[in-house]
């Protein structure tokens, strides 16, 4: 929040509050079926949530799909600049002109006018085909058998080249499986989110003070100031925006 100082912070989650199946699984049944089911990484969720709750930030959910697909309906259904924070990079399909995604653990933003440079494709189009064609161990979708950079190399410079039928299966399932416009299938999904972004959160400067007291967040206790007037800044800025609407 510090450094990008937005008008509106939204943290999304995969737990899904109203459950309903993965619809991806019903495309590939491995799908994500190498993921630990080790509770270890999520036993502080409610903590993190009351926390971001009293900084006024919003936490939505999906049901059928996955927090991506959130992910992608905020910045292809909203207009204005949008930065999308994370390490994953199957958000690089959404980079455009209004989208900027940042990875914070590399330190590395990636745009419209530098995505050759940081990504080696020439768009978000190609990249989003070279990934189809090799598909995602990190998700357990398979890509087509023998396909690796200098079969993708040679896919994208021959203009010749082509899939055979049993290729052409697979990267059209990865294209289903990978795509993050699912949501415009799925109305009731669309209006789930919807719903949980017009819910309005008010921030709470006591209340986040005293989480980070109880959890010795000692670099945000040193620089009270700092996050005092970064609460009063976003409190104003909802309230201005309230009037002006």
């Amino acid at each position: 929040m510090k450094q990008f100082v937005p008008d509106n912070t939204i943290f999304v989650w995969d737990e899904k509050k109203d459950y309903k199946p993965n619809i991806r699984k019903s495309i590939l049944k491995g799908y994500k079926g190498n993921r630990t089911n080790d509770p270890a990484p999520h036993q502080n969720n409610e903590v993190i949530k009351s926390i971001l709750y009293t900084m006024g930030i919003n936490s939505i959910f999906p049901r059928e799909l996955e927090a991506d697909d959130i992910v992608a309906y905020i910045c292809r259904e909203h207009d204005g600049d949008k930065v999308i924070i994370s390490v994953d990079r199957d958000f690089l399909q959404l980079v455009s002109a209004e989208c900027t995604m940042y990875d914070p653990i590399r330190k590395r933003f990636f745009e419209e006018r530098n995505f050759e440079k940081q990504t080696g494709f020439v768009d978000v189009e190609q990249w989003f085909t070279a990934k189809c064609l090799t598909g995602d161990k990190s998700d357990n979708v398979p890509g087509i058998p023998g396909f690796g950079k200098a079969s993708v190399k040679r896919y994208f410079e021959d203009p010749g080249y082509m899939l055979d039928e049993k290729q052409r299966e697979i990267f059209k399932r990865n294209v289903d499986i990978f795509c993050l416009d699912k949501y415009e299938s799925l109305p009731e999904e669309a209006n789930y989110y919807k719903e949980q972004l017009e819910v309005k959160v008010e921030p709470c400067y006591k209340a986040f003070l005293e989480y980070c007291r109880e959890y010795s967040f000692k670099r945000i206790l040193d620089k009270k100031e700092d996050w005092h007037n970064l609460f009063f800044m976003k409190s104003l800025y909802n309230k201005l925006n309230d009037i002006a609407s």
